[in-house]
């Protein structure tokens, strides 16, 4: 069967990761990285024995070899870069949040629609094995009716107003940088929520150090998340039924263990050990779905990308985050 070819814009740190993961993924490989800066390129290509190399990012994207174009650059570059490749004719799998905000990802959607070329938003934490196994044992009523969620993720970081984390020229903030974790999870289990409820802490710079949400559901379901740049939290999920409970181990969003705890204390734990760093799953799902010929996901449809926009839109105007977009 056919070996599928990716490329890749902007060698920088989750690029790594992502490329590292390929020697799990039999019928995948890096053929291609492209970056404006030669040198980072070239070091890259050496670690990651990758043939070809593109100083500019149209070069890559009009490369014959290449099947599929991860794009990896921070945040405000992903809906020039993903057009620029959707254009081009090339399926692309974009790093989430896929954009700055519910119009440039509804632009994004409609042009692979009409271009007719795979593309998915890169939510790696969607194809591990335990988030498969949680979302299996609540379709099948093991927990009972979903009652509250819980989930957060946060780390302390140097206040800098020129780094990625804190710029809001560069997307910086909690929200966008890791809330979109805890943010994917409810929606993924509760659907869109009837009403939310945000506040933001903001840093210096205009970011948001803090962000916190609550959900609201027609069912009776609440779901609270919560996300920071400026403190670290302990990266757990907890979902709550009638029945029992599902506890999602730290770090939730790439975990190998899970805990279900009923009602009368009964418990049950879930392992799932795996050798790479987690983004074979990703890359895995991404394979079966170029092999189908497909061009979207079916676990990560166009449509719950849009939701997770126009969700990440709501909870940032709540709180009062602002970005040059």
């Amino acid at each position: 069967m056919k070996t599928w070819n990716f490329g890749i814009i902007g060698p920088g740190k989750i690029a790594n990761r992502f490329a590292d993961a390929f020697q799990f993924v039999p019928r995948a490989k890096v053929a291609a990285i492209a970056s404006r800066d030669r040198s980072k390129a070239e070091t890259f290509a050496k670690k990651h024995n990758i043939e070809k190399i593109h100083d500019n990012y149209e070069a890559l994207a009009k490369d014959p070899n290449v099947d599929i174009i991860y794009v990896a650059t921070p945040h405000p570059y992903h809906f020039e870069h993903t057009m620029l490749c959707l254009r081009n004719d090339k399926a692309v799998l974009c790093e989430k949040p896929l954009a700055m905000n519910l119009g440039q990802v509804k632009e994004m959607t409609d042009l692979a629609r009409s271009q007719k070329v795979f593309f998915m938003e890169g939510m790696w934490s969607r194809f591990f094995p335990v988030i498969h196994k949680a979302l299996e044992l609540i379709k099948s009523g093991a927990i009972g009716e979903i009652k509250f969620l819980t989930a957060d993720f946060g780390f302390p970081a140097s206040v800098d107003p020129k780094s990625r984390i804190f710029n809001l020229a560069l997307g910086g903030g909690a929200q966008l940088d890791v809330g979109v974790y805890p943010m994917f999870l409810a929606l993924l289990v509760l659907g869109k929520p009837g009403n939310i409820k945000a506040i933001s802490q903001m840093a210096s710079t205009g970011a948001d150090g803090s962000t916190s949400a609550i959900f609201n559901y027609e069912s009776g379901a609440i779901a609270h998340i919560f996300s920071s740049v400026t403190t670290d939290t302990p990266k757990d999920v907890y979902i709550f039924g009638t029945k029992g409970c599902l506890h999602i181990h730290g770090p939730w969003y790439k975990s190998e263990l899970m805990t279900m705890r009923m009602n009368n204390d009964e418990k049950s734990k879930f392992p799932f050990p795996h050798s790479g760093n987690g983004f074979e799953f990703q890359i895995e799902e991404v394979v079966r779905c170029l092999d189908a010929k497909l061009t979207e996901c079916p676990l990560l449809p166009h449509s719950f990308s849009l939701l997770m926009a126009e969700t990440a839109d709501e909870i940032l105007k709540q709180g009062g985050v602002k970005y040059p977009v």
